[in-house]
């Protein structure tokens, strides 16, 4: 037979309950308006650019100065 707790005991596994309860339902709503996919690799993390040229051709244009 299982024995429930009783008192403040009780209450503080409720609150618990609510709160994750609340912290679930805040992140679906976050989701809902945001998503929830991110890539795998951004376009910072890649050596690709925008601009079409490598990382390669913005080092070979660096001025001697930044030797």
């Amino acid at each position: 037979m299982a024995h429930e707790p009783a008192g403040p005991e009780k209450s503080a596994m409720s609150s618990d309950d609510d709160a994750a309860q609340h912290r679930a339902a805040r992140r679906r709503r976050l989701d809902s308006v945001f998503g929830d996919d991110l890539p795998e690799l951004t376009s910072d993390d890649s050596d690709q650019h925008h601009t079409g040229r490598s990382k390669d051709w913005f080092e070979a244009q660096r001025p001697p100065h930044y030797e």
